[in-house]
Parts: C-alpha cells; sequence; structure tokens
C-alpha cells in the first residue's frame, strides 16, 4: 500500500474523513453529556418532592407556639 502525501490523493481524503467522523463523535459526546446531566436533574428533583421538597430529605416540623 503507498500513501502518498499530495493535495487530492486517497491518502489525504482519509485524513478528512477521520477528522470529520472524530467531530462527529465528540458532538455525540456532547449531547450525550448534556442528556445524562438533564435525566440527573429531573432525578434529583423527583427524589425531593418524595423526600418532602426538603434538600437534606428530611421533613421539617413546624411547631406552633401558644
Amino acid at each position: 500500500m503507498t500513501i502518498r502525501c499530495r493535495s487530492g490523493t486517497k491518502a489525504n481524503g482519509r485524513q478528512e474523513l477521520d477528522r470529520e467522523l472524530s467531530d462527529v463523535l465528540i458532538a455525540i459526546s456532547v449531547v450525550s453529556r448534556r442528556i445524562a446531566d438533564r435525566f440527573l436533574t429531573a432525578s434529583a428533583t423527583e427524589k425531593m418532592k418524595r423526600e418532602g421538597d426538603n434538600p437534606n430529605g428530611k421533613r421539617t416540623r413546624i411547631i406552633h407556639a401558644h
């Protein structure tokens, strides 16, 4: 197999395809991270609702003074 480094050769086209593939994979990674962050946020919000809307998970007790 012969690799030529002049413009317009197969090696140059291969580098362009590799770069494009790399860019697509990075974009997929970024979008995946954003989706994961949204799931984590939604999960934490749902957990807070189940545990009494208190960030530390403990219910507050209201005391009325007479």
